[in-house]
């Protein structure tokens, strides 16, 4: 009796934290993509400026696509075409 006992406590106990491991690595998914793009001040500042920011580590991350986390940024870079939808083009036919 005190075998089986322990026994399912044992089972209990690690599908529980099957399950807790589980839901934490979906919430980590979930979170990484909520992840919002952030500009780093002193490409703002450039961009008002109607400039390019000049740090060394800003170009960088802007050649890898990215905001610098350096300077305060996060996330990738946002372009004109991420901010508006593209459109399908419709194909003409021929009569």
């Amino acid at each position: 009796m005190n075998k089986s006992l322990r026994s399912l406590i044992a089972i209990g106990v690690l599908s529980l934290l099957g399950a807790g491991f589980a839901f934490a690595a979906a919430d980590k998914a979930d979170a990484a993509k909520k992840t919002e793009s952030k500009v780093a001040n002193c490409c703002a500042k450039a961009k008002a400026d109607s400039k390019t920011c000049a740090h060394a580590c800003c170009v960088e991350a802007a050649k890898a696509g990215n905001n610098c986390t350096k300077c305060g940024g996060a996330g990738a870079l946002k372009t004109e075409d991420d901010s508006t939808p593209k459109k399908k083009k419709k194909k003409k036919s021929e009569n």
